[in-house]
């Protein structure tokens, strides 16, 4: 009894994933695919790199001046949420909904939105550096002043180094 105990003690403390259930509040690495949150939330300053956000809904969610970098939120509802000042360096944002997604003056250096709907997007002042648009919908949003440096667009070209707000091909 005493060895089964100190054993479990042993795996608990050695234990190095992370795992979360849709109530809990996000983390670094933690996986919440296929979790379905209630809309409006403020997640303004959440710290969630290295996380697993795929599949998931979170409309009308504030995520202002959050840290997100090489996280994946492939596949999600992030309609009418807010990214302001957000840093997603590398995130997967690939085939999501972010109509309507308000992205001023965002890090989306790498960021892969290939297939995403951008509909009504607002990329103001943001940092799309060797982002890749390709196949997305970007019917109507806004790059005002966007570095899209290297971008990869819609078409599949790239966009040359002086794509400030507009991508120069």
């Amino acid at each position: 009894m005493k060895k089964t105990l100190i054993i479990l003690i042993l795996i608990f403390l050695f234990n190095t994933n992370v795992n979360a259930g849709c109530d809990d509040s996000p983390v670094d690495g933690v996986d919440y695919s296929n979790c379905q949150f209630s809309e409006e939330q403020d997640l303004s300053r959440a710290y969630i790199p290295n996380s697993n956000l795929s599949f998931i809904s979170f409309i009308k969610v504030n995520f202002d001046k959050s840290v997100m970098m090489n996280s994946i939120l492939s596949n999600g509802n992030f309609a009418e949420s807010s990214f302001f000042r957000a840093n997603l360096y590398e995130a997967n944002l690939e085939g999501g909904n972010f109509e309507k997604t308000n992205f001023t003056s965002a890090n989306l250096t790498r960021v892969n939105f290939r297939g995403s709907s951008l509909i009504e997007a607002n990329f103001k002042d943001s940092n799309l550096f060797e982002a890749d648009f390709t196949g997305s919908n970007i019917t109507n949003a806004s790059f005002e002043g966007a570095n899209l440096n290297n971008t990869i667009w819609v078409d599949g070209t790239k966009c040359s180094l002086v794509s400030i707000g507009e991508c120069k091909k």
